[in-house]
């Protein structure tokens, strides 16, 4: 969906990614350390603030934790009087777009490690560069792509149809270094076991969805460690009278299941919850975000102006077909709230049952911004009734035992320098967190100027879309495209002929990828913040990029309704040097006029269809063409500038 780069054949060189651009972290500052002076300190051990500490940091390690701490003269000081110093914070349920903004979002708002939960090898490469200083941003823990059943809802998805291809989809994101397995909603209650235990052979935990296909019941009693969304327990909970109770999964019948909730069931469910030890992550944030958007309002979100302009667009209701469907708006209007309120009593229920509970956001969805949404996720907590307090565990010292560090979560002598300096009482009050006064990220401090110049920083380079620049080629008679996704503007597209082929480029917002084809050559360069690949194809191979698919449609003998299959594999533009193998279909269309020719372009790997649709009115490039999924509800498109 992102970019079709199709090539007939296989065998690729990469060269490691290029220089990363220079540091936008403050180093941790030396000679001795950073000390915070006369801070109300919440340690997390209790729900009891220690009164005029100072706590003491070297490094990115604190060294002292107390009332009479000897202060280096040459320590840096920080004024605490009036203040609350709290753990950095964690939000555990995240989807890296890998953009500056992104990053410095969560830093900004006090969110030091995140867990982000569908991985690649580029977020394996983005976790290397935050954590040397290269890039501003938290600490990344991360699943591996999805594991999902035969019809993946997700392009990147690893399919696992047998219980011989989960062994081998476990031991390859095993050996990629993924931190977790994340499984997904079409996995078969034999496949689910079988990730499961082939996770266990590779000491991975489980984290994810419930499958469609799994109890819940099974997937507490089989170790899952994580349940997102509450995934499952709409169903295990619905009441037996419910008119719903044996409909197919959908975003209406799960808000009407949500409204037929057994008490008794929710009990025995909680209990079940408590006893298996599973941690669960409700990502409330985003239901009562969709809860509003499934009723045709727009939800107001903190700090748009920061979140970048593809992402606000795409956020727009008119380009969201996930929450326009005139069902789920009838359904949704109907309920009211009601669901949501569903969900906070499940929250209620499992921790008054004992069952463990992260905080996560699944940002970036909708309004759902980086950073400032997991402060709205612990008030959440905190309407469903836990304590500011036990809210800020899961975000804190939870998280840090979840993820088995026992460095990080609390503050005290030998943790880890991830803090947040508060201007009000968070115990007393949730929304203490939105009042930061600095952020001090592995020993680096960001206070309170260099916070507000991180802002508007954000605010001027997103004021710019780069879908109102035309791309500079350096090529005479460039053509130039707007790259939309359901029609809502993300980025820009640019082609030209050079001797023997093309040169194309395209630009969302922080990532540029440029392509040049010289005959059967390929060269492929992959522009983001945390570096460049560049990836140069061996000659031998017969290549297909958008333009070359145009000149191939061009030139095609193919008469209407005629087909034509090759074999071709794709380039994962996430790690280039991997080649998905698959197969490409060109079909000629009917056409309005006799000097229209239309042509679809139908690319499958890996059971994932990806369709180009290509209308051509004479000779040379068209003035539109589209790319859509079988598996996602996304058309994108590019519209020829005028």
């Amino acid at each position: 969906m992102r970019w079709l780069v199709l090539l007939a054949g296989c065998g690729v060189s990469a060269s490691a990614p290029g220089d990363a651009p220079a540091p936008l972290v403050p180093p941790p500052l030396t000679g001795g350390g950073v000390a915070f002076m006369d801070v109300a300190v919440a340690t997390m051990d209790s729900p009891t603030l220690a009164q005029h500490q100072t706590v003491l940091v070297r490094g990115d390690t604190i060294v002292a934790v107390g009332s009479d701490v000897a202060v280096p003269v040459d320590a840096t000081k920080i004024d605490g009087k009036g203040k609350f110093l709290i753990p950095g914070l964690h939000d555990m349920h995240v989807h890296l777009d890998g953009t500056r903004g992104m990053l410095a979002l969560f830093v900004a708002h006090g969110v030091t490690t995140v867990r982000n939960m569908a991985g690649s090898p580029r977020t394996i490469a983005l976790r290397e560069h935050v954590l040397k200083g290269d890039l501003l941003g938290p600490k990344i823990v991360t699943a591996g792509p999805f594991v999902d059943g035969p019809r993946p809802r997700w392009e990147s998805s690893d399919i696992v149809a047998t219980p011989a291809d989960a062994a081998r989809v476990v031991g390859e994101q095993a050996a990629a270094g993924y931190d977790f397995v994340k499984v997904y909603n079409g996995l078969t209650v034999e496949t689910y076991d079988a990730v499961l235990a082939a996770a266990k052979q590779h000491d991975l935990r489980v984290v994810g969805h419930v499958p469609f296909a799994v109890p819940l019941a099974h997937a507490l009693q089989s170790g899952q460690a994580s349940i997102e969304h509450l995934t499952g327990y709409a169903e295990a909970i619905e009441r037996d009278d419910s008119p719903v109770r044996h409909a197919k999964r959908s975003a209406t019948t799960l808000i009407q299941r949500w409204l037929y909730m057994d008490p008794a069931k929710l009990a025995d469910v909680a209990a079940l919850t408590a006893r298996s030890g599973t941690w669960n992550v409700p990502t409330l944030v985003t239901a009562d975000v969709y809860d509003e958007l499934w009723r045709g309002q727009t939800p107001t979100a903190e700090d748009l102006d920061a979140v970048s302009p593809d992402w606000r667009a795409r956020w727009d209701p008119k380009h969201s077909p996930k929450h326009l469907t005139a069902a789920v708006k009838a359904v949704a209007t109907k309920a009211g709230d009601k669901s949501l309120l569903a969900e906070l009593t499940v929250v209620r229920e499992l921790v008054a049952a004992g069952a463990p509970l992260l905080a996560g956001t699944d940002t970036p969805n909708p309004y759902v911004v980086p950073g400032a949404s997991l402060h709205q996720e612990l008030a959440l907590f905190v309407t469903a009734g836990l304590t500011p307090y036990h809210a800020l565990r899961a975000a804190t010292v939870d998280a840090a035992a979840f993820l088995r560090d026992p460095k990080d979560g609390r503050i005290a002598a030998g943790m880890r320098a991830d803090l947040v300096l508060l201007a009000a009482d968070p115990f007393a009050d949730i929304h203490a967190l939105d009042h930061i006064d600095g952020v001090m990220v592995r020993g680096s401090w960001l206070g309170p100027d260099r916070l507000k110049a991180l802002h508007a920083e954000l605010v001027e380079r997103y004021r710019d879309p780069t879908w109102e620049h035309p791309i500079e080629l350096g090529e005479p008679h460039t053509v130039q495209y707007v790259v939309s996704d359901n029609g809502a503007p993300v980025g820009a597209y640019a082609i030209a002929r050079i001797p023997g082929g093309f040169i194309e480029k395209q630009t969302l917002e922080d990532e540029t990828i440029t392509a040049r084809v010289h005959g059967h050559h390929l060269e492929l360069d992959v522009e983001r913040p945390d570096g460049v690949t560049h990836v140069d194809y061996p000659a031998a191979l017969d290549y297909l990029t958008p333009a070359s698919a145009f000149a191939l449609v061009d030139d095609s003998p193919l008469a209407i309704t005629d087909k034509t299959t090759v074999g071709v594999a794709q380039p994962d533009i996430d790690a280039p040097n991997v080649l998905r193998k698959g197969a490409l279909q060109i079909e000629r269309l009917p056409g309005a006029t006799d000097a229209q020719r239309v042509y679809r372009l139908r690319l499958s790997i890996d059971r994932v269809a990806t369709a180009a649709r290509i209308t051509l009115d004479g000779p040379g490039l068209p003035s539109s063409f589209k790319i859509s999924s079988t598996t996602r509800p996304i058309i994108r498109s590019y519209t020829r500038r005028r």
